[in-house]
């Protein structure tokens, strides 16, 4: 209140404009006659408990009580939010008329051409996408349930309407495209506009903090149903092998993403990485059987272990290392590694000769040859990690192991060749022909032998001295 005189002035203003006498201010406001002509006397101020019955019966604002005044600006508003509504009120009776003239003129037009309605149902669907986009959100704003989804009301009204249109024009073409076409406009619709849409949808708090994830699913899914829309129109069986091509595709970069933003346990949380490469492994094999299926072949086995052993090699170690953590089994990793790959190497060698009806050259060349060739890395990994030794010696032992195994294979190789191709021209000798003052065939092929055995040699002697003399540190420290 800025002085008593000013309060009372304007208390004793709005009495007289009200009509009210000052006993019948006071009745209303259970207070004395006297009380009130001190009041508009600036002799008192009124208690702070009755301010607001006060105002309720001047009818005015606290604002104007308190300061002895009109509150123009709060005045302003009214008329302006006032003049607001009435011109949204005609803008949208306007529209009314003007979609209803359009609508009107288009059905008399269709029935003095036609003496039937045919091309009206195709204006009346263009009529709805434009009221779609200036009708629909001067609607909306007339409910504040409503207000704040404006954008995503009009845009998906604008959607059902083209999808409308769309079905109308093929109806009237006698066509039967729309499955195609609509599935297509709600595909690059989504595409393009779901990003800006999706902060406007009232989405569940689970999926509020998961657009990305929202956005890629939907687009991905709406992909898929085109690619069986225009499989089915067109007749024919491909969609199979193209939808599990576009999962696997696109789940090489959407899963990365899917897999930072899904609620996973602890236990998942930290083996995200293994996740991903079974699950890309999973949907890789998958259309390699789709593949097979679809072309009435009978290629998956061999193609599936071929896959596994491949991938195997370069990502069952990243696999092991993440899912067996804190297992008993994690000490044992490299021989489960190498468990898996001789496994799936050893049944690709016998799918194929199975396939190629040659069991008995799988028997007595293929499976021979190959664990010929396997004693080399099981030998190795033997001696790193499980000789009882320190890390030199075991070192040490793999040089050695892997030294041998290049001077005696040959050797083998040969003796498991001559059952089947008879004894060779040139049998290998395990006493090597090599001449360092010869670089010519065959010496350059034995020397480079000879040289790769004298350095795993010196690299084993080297490790036996490291360890001998880490195993004498130890003992006198």
């Amino acid at each position: 209140m800025e002085n008593k005189k000013t309060f009372g002035a304007y208390v004793l203003q709005r009495r007289r404009y009200l009509g009210m006498t000052q006993k019948e201010l006071a009745e209303k406001l259970y207070v004395t006659e006297s009380a009130v002509s001190k009041w508009e006397r600036g002799l008192s101020y009124p208690d702070i408990t009755i301010l607001q019955n006060l105002c309720a019966v001047l009818q005015v604002t606290e604002h104007e009580l308190l300061t002895g005044s009109e509150d123009t600006s709060r005045k302003v508003s009214e008329k302006l939010a006032q003049k607001y509504k009435k011109l949204t009120r005609n803008y949208r009776i306007v529209q009314y008329v003007l979609y209803g003239m359009i609508l009107a003129g288009c059905g008399i037009g269709n029935l003095v051409s036609s003496h039937t309605l045919d091309w009206f149902f195709i204006a009346a669907a263009g009529v709805m996408m434009a009221a779609s986009l200036t009708l629909v959100p001067a609607l909306a704003a007339l409910d504040p349930r409503f207000e704040n989804y404006k954008l995503p009301l009009a845009f998906g009204s604008f959607t059902c309407s083209l999808e409308i249109l769309l079905l109308v024009c093929c109806l009237y073409s006698g066509g039967t495209w729309f499955w195609v076409a609509g599935t297509a406009v709600l595909f690059g619709f989504a595409l393009v506009f779901l990003p800006f849409l999706l902060p406007f949808l009232p989405l569940p708090s689970s999926m509020a903090d998961r657009k990305t994830s929202v956005y890629l699913l939907t687009v991905t899914g709406l992909l898929i149903l085109l690619l069986l829309t225009s499989c089915l129109s067109a007749g024919e069986t491909w969609f199979p092998v193209a939808a599990v091509s576009v999962l696997f595709g696109l789940s090489l970069f959407i899963l990365p993403v899917l897999l930072y933003q899904l609620p996973l346990s602890e236990w998942m949380e930290e083996r995200k990485l293994s996740m991903y490469l079974l699950i890309e492994t999973a949907l890789l094999l998958f259309l390699l059987l789709v593949c097979d299926l679809n072309g009435g072949g009978n290629w998956f086995f061999p193609a599936a272990l071929g896959v596994l052993l491949g991938l195997g090699l370069v990502f069952l170690p990243i696999i092991l290392r993440q899912t067996l953590r804190d297992l008993p089994l994690y000490r044992h990793k490299s021989l489960l590694y190498l468990s898996a790959e001789t496994v799936f190497f050893l049944l690709l060698l016998f799918i194929v000769a199975l396939q190629g009806e040659n069991l008995r050259g799988f028997w007595t060349l293929s499976l021979p040859n190959a664990l010929l060739f396997l004693v080399l890395p099981w030998g190795v990994m033997g001696a790193l990690r499980y000789l009882p030794v320190n890390r030199w010696l075991r070192a040490a032992v793999a040089f050695a192991w892997t030294g041998l195994w290049i001077w005696l294979a040959p050797a083998g190789f040969d003796q498991i060749m001559i059952p089947v191709y008879g004894q060779p021209e040139k049998p290998y000798s395990l006493a090597i022909p090599f001449d360092f003052t010869k670089w010519e065939l065959p010496y350059n092929v034995w020397n480079v032998i000879m040289i790769i055995l004298l350095a795993l040699g010196a690299a084993a002697l080297l490790c036996v001295y490291m360890g001998l003399r880490a195993m004498r540190s130890r003992r006198n420290p």
